[in-house]
């Protein structure tokens, strides 16, 4: 008989040498001796999972914890073995009975997750990071609970941690999961520096090619997305995401003639069905909508179903298809709630509320410094109600220079948070210098030109706009309130915590109602100088409507101003969901559709109506 802890000796020190079969041998005889010894038992199991004998550790990974039940490390280890054989309803219990201990803590967390229970995952993982900071796959796993669960500003921090503290060069998925989380943030800037360290690092990385080429283009480096895309593309023999994603780049960039040579060239391949995305967008494109809708219903499951809903409807749409156009928009708006759930928390509509309760009258304002550049011009209303439009009109103006929807007053107001009641003149001073710089980082030198600042939401923004540029000039652009929502709904926004606010219509009806209390109220208070366009007055008469306003901006007429094609064509590529009609001639097509969708919008209608009468739309 062997002493036991002779045995205990032995099996660690063969343990420790990787003698792994010596050392089962050694706790073996022990437990000849103590059959119910923790370590030995312990022991036997460790030789035998390092000799790849999982099955066989089992019963001595059992009989340790029910000899020892306080002991975590030993109930984390049965819980490791029974969940990669798959036997997690005897490994959960154990996990979720985790007391902080990393490892069980973990599991505890891929369970959770397993289950759809994000917030107890969360918590579990939570609960392992605190007592093991280093480990980097519950970083990762965490980041990936909070982006389900929408907190995608919190998911940054989680991924970023799990890159930190992995061991070089991390995971290339992880960074992906980065990318994501920027991305739906809108922070175009730190997507493209993630995806170009992901490329230093994993440079033959499908994935990472593609995610450079992507978040080139959301930063705006258009050309250098093409080339991204096309390397990528020429990594695949079939038509593959890279080709798609190339694909939709033409559509954005309006070059529908590149755009059909690449369907031929994806035709060579032998394309699968996935090509009838492509082959659907073009068509649509060219106001060849029967065609397009022959091919939009040959689009295959495994294209992401908001793009393929968002097809459907717009041909639907302009075919007259009224119900149906509806309810494939309806579709992509469910189809893009369920890929990025909301944020826990105010909705952006609540915020909205909660701001202009708290709307007080202005303090005195801190003049610009000697030589300081002219304040802005920023151009508000609904989003789809035209801005995108006017700031395109206003590019031909050699006197602007335009910025469409670039976060430069989030960038201020991030680091200056409270700026509307900021009551230091030097902090004013800082922001003001802080918010010329942004611009041009964004753009290059002004060189005397006046900034105009496109961002339709800021209308909600007067606050602190004011109290930065006391001397700004703010042109609100008005439409039909029932067309603004309408478009709202029918748009495939980037799904950030304000544009998911236009995914339900009910709640689109509701934000459009609290932005113009918000705007309406800071008017009431504050001292701005605020100048109205009109959509539709646009469209009627283009002339009529811009000489008024460029009276209003002390600018010179030119006739240039009306060539909205010419505007369009030298801006480039536009941000906005705007960028299909940006370039076309003026239509009056937009104007009262909403008439067509009356029935649909009836259960709005009751909270538009004042709007409808304070703006006078009244029939």
């Amino acid at each position: 008989m062997t002493d036991p802890q002779i045995a205990i000796a032995g099996a660690a020190m063969a343990l420790r040498d990787r003698r792994f079969a010596e050392a089962l041998a050694a706790a073996e005889q022990g437990l000849a001796t103590a059959p119910f010894d923790p370590a030995l038992l312990g022991l036997a199991a460790l030789a035998l999972l390092q000799l790849e004998r999982r099955e066989e550790a089992l019963p001595y990974l059992r009989r340790q914890v029910a000899a020892a039940p306080q002991d975590m490390a030993a109930r984390f280890n049965l819980a490791t073995v029974l969940t990669a054989l798959g036997q997690g309803e005897e490994a959960r219990p154990l996990a979720l009975a985790h007391q902080g201990h990393p490892g069980l803590a973990r599991i505890a967390g891929y369970f959770h997750q397993q289950d759809g229970n994000l917030a107890e995952a969360v918590a579990a993982y939570r609960a392992g990071l605190d007592r093991a900071p280093q480990d980097w796959e519950s970083w990762n796993n965490l980041g990936n609970c909070l982006v389900q669960q929408g907190d995608n500003a919190a998911a940054i921090g989680a991924f970023e941690n799990a890159i930190n503290r992995s061991p070089f060069p991390s995971l290339p998925e992880i960074f992906l999961n980065l990318s994501q989380a920027l991305g739906a943030v809108d922070r175009r800037e730190l997507r493209l520096g993630n995806a170009e360290e992901a490329a230093r690092r994993f440079p033959d990385h499908h994935g990472v090619l593609i995610e450079l080429g992507l978040a080139q283009a959301a930063a705006g480096h258009r050309d250098l997305a093409e080339v991204t895309l096309r390397r990528a593309a020429d990594q695949e023999d079939h038509f593959g995401e890279a080709r798609l994603e190339l694909g939709l780049l033409l559509e954005n960039d309006n070059r529908l003639d590149e755009l059909d040579a690449h369907i031929v060239a994806c035709e060579a391949l032998a394309a699968g069905p996935e090509l009838a995305f492509l082959k659907a967008w073009s068509l649509r494109r060219r106001d060849r909508f029967e065609e397009a809708r022959i091919e939009a219903e040959r689009i295959p499951a495994t294209i992401n179903p908001i793009r393929t809903a968002q097809v459907r409807a717009e041909i639907a749409d302009r075919l007259g298809e009224t119900d149906e156009a509806f309810r494939q928009f309806t579709a992509m708006n469910e189809a893009s709630r369920a890929a990025h759930p909301p944020a826990e928390g105010p909705s952006y509509r609540e915020l909205v509320e909660a701001e202009t309760a708290a709307l007080a009258a202005p303090l005195p304002p801190v003049p610009a410094a000697p030589g300081a550049p002219r304040d802005p011009v920023f151009i508000v209303g609904s989003p789809r109600s035209g801005t995108t439009l006017l700031d395109t009109l206003l590019t031909a103006l050699p006197e602007l220079q335009v910025f469409e929807e670039q976060p430069i007053l989030a960038t201020v107001e991030h680091a200056y948070p409270g700026l509307a009641r900021e009551a230091d003149p030097a902090r004013i001073a800082a922001a003001r210098a802080l918010y010329f710089q942004t611009a041009e980082q964004l753009q290059g030198r002004a060189d005397g030109r006046r900034v105009v600042d496109k961002m339709p939401l800021h209308m909600a923004k007067l606050p602190a706009i004011q109290r930065l540029f006391p001397a700004a000039d703010v042109v609100l652009v008005e439409r039909h309130p029932c067309d603004a929502v309408l478009s709202c709904f029918m748009a495939n926004f980037s799904p950030n915590h304000a544009m998911q606010s236009y995914t339900r219509l009910d709640e689109a009806a509701r934000t459009y109602a609290a932005v113009f209390e918000n705007f309406s109220r800071a008017r009431e208070l504050l001292p701005l100088r605020v100048h109205a366009v009109r959509y539709e007055r646009m469209i009627a008469d283009l002339e009529s409507e811009m000489r008024p306003l460029l009276a209003f901006l002390g600018l010179a007429w030119r006739d240039e101003v009306l060539d909205n094609q010419a505007s369009a064509a030298r801006r480039g590529a536009v941000r906005t969901a705007s960028y299909a009609q940006i370039g076309q001639p003026l239509y009056q097509r937009a104007v009262g559709r909403w008439e067509r969708y009356r029935e649909h919008l009836a259960p709005v209608l009751p909270i538009l109506d004042p709007w409808i009468e304070r703006l006078g739309y009244r029939d």
